[in-house]
């Protein structure tokens, strides 16, 4: 079987995105656009890839990072040009070289097998993804023969009536024989308005040369709608969720208002699992099998275990969740934390937090730089100071504490295994195992204070 290799054209200027970002780096679904046609390529497993840069091209480079090799376009003339530009890369190549770009990000990797499949299958020079617009108004018409092969592509304003029925147009993403794709380029012309040398004018070199030209038709349009703009953008975002949300649903997620979660490419859900409207799953997240994740609830770079409850507008941001945790509602736990198994973590702040297994504090918690052991108990209102205005410090709470509700813990400080701590104390200092911690002042009763300070009420 013939080697494949595949070529990225990412070196436009975007325009009309107006942004300081190049388009290929803009997101869709916690993915660059650039990461999609990559990810999409690689399953493909070509012998390389390679990614044609230009305007940017640092950023662009950057993003690739050892994904690809890298091919510049010093000056915008085309695309047909900018493939040129990957000329001296391709020295000794013979296979199929398959061209797509950085902002058609949602085709499938198996049409892009079956557009191979049916350049080889046609022995073609080169074929052409195709598709069929339900408005094909204003696109050029594929014009097959009688064998199915390729004989014209006409322009819209150029085509007749009988023409302009064809509903069949070019995709924008091509596959060559390598070695007739180079032979071809030699010969473009730029004899266009923007003198610009265009790929798909290769095609019409073919012809002309009694080559065989060869077209797939992709039967979903959605797969090869290019991205021009944000509004472009929105729409691929919106089917590029929809297939996301599919996907999890057939394999067994509970959405009970899909339209309103909103899921990134890269997560990943177990069975059984219940997500209630208006939650977001980003990044690169995983939720265990059998959890309830609750309205409006946030999980960004993390992970949740198997059997978890995640209550109402609760987030949970680059930490870690073991199984059967109970947290929220209105919980933050964020920078690194991680809840052990069966913990319960009610309307608190975790910030850099180890949470032990069983231990809850339900109420009114601010955690922060904090080691927690296995079965204790942080009472409501609970704060550590973990921050003096110039540096962090750490506290730690020992297997068993009972942390009493108003506990103020100045750290760095340590409470010992199955130490308390009275209800509405400062502690400073460390509290022995088994010892009670007490710091607060005692109670005084000023008889017939709001008679003699005027404040009595009536």
């Amino acid at each position: 079987m013939r080697a494949v290799a595949c070529l990225v054209l990412a070196a436009g200027e975007s325009s009309r995105f107006k942004s300081a970002t190049p388009k290929p780096l803009h997101q869709m679904a916690g993915r660059m656009l650039l990461d999609h046609v990559l990810d999409t390529l690689a399953e493909l497993q070509p012998q390389r890839i390679t990614v044609v840069v230009g305007v940017a091209r640092e950023q662009v480079t950057k993003a690739v990072g050892n994904r690809a090799e890298i091919a510049v376009q010093e000056k915008p003339l085309g695309t047909g040009h900018a493939v040129d530009c990957a000329r001296e890369l391709y020295q000794g190549f013979d296979g199929d070289i398959l061209v797509t770009c950085a902002d058609i990000p949602l085709v499938r990797a198996a049409t892009l097998q079956e557009l191979l499949a049916e350049h080889r299958r046609q022995a073609a020079a080169g074929t052409m993804l195709t598709t069929k617009m339900p408005d094909p108004s204003g696109y050029g018409r594929v014009v097959r023969d009688a064998s199915g092969l390729v004989r014209e592509v006409v322009e819209h304003k150029d085509a007749d009536a009988q023409t302009q029925q064809i509903a069949e147009i070019n995709a924008g993403i091509f596959c060559f024989r390598a070695a007739e794709l180079f032979e071809a380029l030699e010969h473009l012309e730029a004899d266009n308005v923007q003198g610009e040398y265009y790929l798909p004018d290769t095609l019409k070199y073919f012809r002309a040369k009694e080559m065989p030209v060869a077209a797939c038709l992709a039967e979903d349009p959605d797969e090869v709608m290019g991205i021009n703009d944000r509004v472009q953008l929105a729409t691929a975002e919106r089917i590029c969720r929809d297939r996301i949300r599919q996907r999890l649903m057939q394999a067994g997620v509970t959405m009970i208002d899909p339209a309103s979660t909103y899921v990134d490419t890269q997560v990943s859900i177990g069975a059984d699992t219940v997500i209630r409207p208006g939650t977001q799953l980003l990044g690169n997240s995983s939720i265990g099998s059998g959890c309830l994740i609750g309205g409006h609830v946030l999980i960004e770079n993390s992970t949740i275990g198997d059997g978890c409850l995640v209550r109402h507008c609760s987030s949970v941001t680059d930490s870690r969740v073991e199984n059967e945790v109970e947290i929220g509602p209105f919980a933050n736990i964020r920078n690194n934390s991680l809840i052990k198994s069966q913990a319960v973590i009610g309307q608190a702040e975790v910030n850099r937090t180890e949470i032990g297994e069983g231990s809850k504090s339900r109420h009114f918690s601010y955690l922060g730089d904090t080691v927690v052991g296995a079965g204790v108990n942080i009472g409501a209102g609970t704060v550590t100071c973990n921050w003096d205005g110039r540096e962090h410090h750490h506290t730690v709470i020992e297997d068993g504490a009972f942390i009493g509700s108003d506990t103020i813990l100045v750290a760095p400080v340590r409470i010992g295994r199955g130490a308390y701590t009275g209800a509405g104390s400062v502690i400073p200092s460390d509290v022995p195992a088994a010892a009670l911690g007490v710091a607060r002042a005692r109670q005084r009763i000023i008889e017939r204070w709001a008679e003699r300070t005027g404040k009595a009420k009536d």
